[in-house]
């Protein structure tokens, strides 16, 4: 699949296309277009007035936290890409989904939560916490407690937020892995 702003030109095509009467005939709000914050493309596609939605992965608020998750912090860093976001919430007066995978003992403390909150505007955002599947790349699941008390902070910060269900876990599918060849070994966090 790869990094859809890296391709950009034929991914908004795709949109189009499936937004066409003659294509799949698509609402372009219910097309959401997924990045790991490549943040010239996150602009253009702002500047350019797509009515498809924004959805990007952080997995962690902390620069210094987030580049061993995510190496394209190194490229793109945090604050140039809450940035764009912002603008981009604005601009088109909706939220942008900042998508956050749960990792077990890495990104799920209370203080994680709250450097998310510091971070971003709850009146621009929604974030979309995911559970990591399996024990994939070496990461596991954060415990009920370590969740919970993650979602404890989000809310009483009135950060909003959905839970979003990752299915396929059972063929390798889910979010946060990739396997190949039906083996789950070599699988990575994506």
């Amino acid at each position: 699949m790869g990094e859809p702003l890296l391709n950009y030109d034929e991914v908004i095509r795709a949109a189009r296309i499936l937004c066409h009467p003659s294509g799949a005939c698509i609402d372009a709000r219910s097309i959401t277009v997924s990045t790991a914050g490549i943040v010239p493309q996150i602009r253009r596609f702002t500047a350019e007035g797509h009515k498809f939605r924004l959805a990007v992965s952080l997995t962690h608020a902390v620069s210094r936290k987030r580049l061993r998750l995510m190496p394209i912090e190194k490229v793109h860093p945090i604050s140039d890409l809450v940035a764009a976001l912002h603008d981009h919430a604005r601009a088109r007066r909706t939220r942008v989904l900042v998508e956050y995978v749960l990792l077990g003992g890495v990104n799920d403390s209370p203080d994680d939560a709250r450097a998310l909150c510091g971070l971003l505007d709850a009146k621009l955002v929604k974030i979309d916490l995911i559970d990591v599947n399996g024990a994939t790349g070496g990461f596991q699941r954060a415990t009920r407690q370590a969740r919970s008390a993650f979602l404890d902070v989000l809310a009483e910060a009135r950060m909003p937020f959905a839970i979003r269900y990752s299915g396929g876990q059972d063929v390798g599918a889910g979010c946060g892995q990739l396997v190949a060849g039906g083996s789950r070994r070599g699988a990575r966090l994506l």
